[in-house]
């Protein structure tokens, strides 16, 4: 099954507009995708409302709508991408109050509410960071409500400066910690292409931290390309595809009403 689980629509602020959900699906069907998921962002904060998501009720609507329209040519699954689930209990009055089939849970900010993307990492001490990010991404999983652990390597994209190069090699301690606290809980661990487009010019997770989850017992992994536009729709997969095969893994977690069914992993 060729499946792609993390995508966003125009109702994303971060996205492309105008983006339809029925222009996402067409382009789905184009790429050849078996099974689809519109994640658009709903990011909660400590200090300020949500944002990133022009209109969660209306674009669920319109994934519901699409989900008849298109029944016969591809599956569409109904998802949003929660960012910070556990800063805010609006964000699990959301996911109660609304038909979903996935939740993706991401870390994008720190408890200051400042982007990750945004920091100055020129100015901060980057150990000391990477350690609170960690910190930060287990009280998330901790907390719950998701079904898909989202690009855990969200950092690396966006901290590389001067001759500094982030990694997570020297922070395998504090990564198992998080695979563990995944693996208890029955998320599934994602493969998320965006990478490609940036400095790395590879998926995430690093590959060797795909190896550790596998050796740790993990079995569930969800695959998304992360697109924010038409034209880039599964781009990425056939790599994340790839990882998986070579690090052992044969099937993909696809959730429907929340619950985990395994599929065959790519064509």
């Amino acid at each position: 099954m060729q499946v792609d689980l993390h995508m966003h629509t125009g109702y994303s602020a971060d996205a492309a507009h105008p983006q339809r959900v029925e222009d996402k699906v067409r382009a789905g069907i184009a790429a050849g995708l078996d099974i689809m998921a519109i994640t658009d962002h709903l990011d909660f904060y400590r200090t300020r409302p949500p944002a990133e998501n022009r209109d969660p009720e209306g674009g669920l609507r319109e994934v519901w709508a699409a989900k008849r329209t298109f029944a016969d040519q591809i599956e569409v699954l109904a998802g949003i991408e929660i960012g910070q689930i556990h800063a805010d209990p609006a964000a699990d009055a959301f996911v109660r109050a609304h038909e979903l089939d996935m939740v993706i849970g991401s870390l994008h900010a720190m408890p200051n509410d400042l982007d990750i993307y945004f920091h100055d990492y020129t100015r901060l001490n980057c150990d000391a960071f990477l350690r609170a990010y960690f910190e930060e991404l287990l009280r998330m999983e901790r907390h719950g409500g998701f079904d898909v652990l989202a690009h855990i390597d969200y950092p690396l994209r966006v901290m590389r400066h001067g001759d500094y190069v982030p990694s997570f090699d020297q922070y395998m301690d504090r990564v198992e910690q998080v695979l563990r606290v995944c693996i208890d809980r029955g998320y599934a661990l994602e493969l998320n292409a965006a990478g490609l487009k940036g400095w790395q010019k590879k998926v995430g997770p690093p590959q060797n931290i795909l190896y550790e989850y596998r050796r740790m017992g993990g079995e569930r992994i969800s695959i998304g390309s992360d697109s924010h536009a038409l034209d880039n729709v599964a781009l990425g997969v056939p790599d994340c595809v790839q990882n998986a095969r070579d690090a052992g893994f044969d099937t993909v977690t696809v959730f429907r009403a929340r619950r985990p069914v395994m599929v065959p992993i790519g064509s």
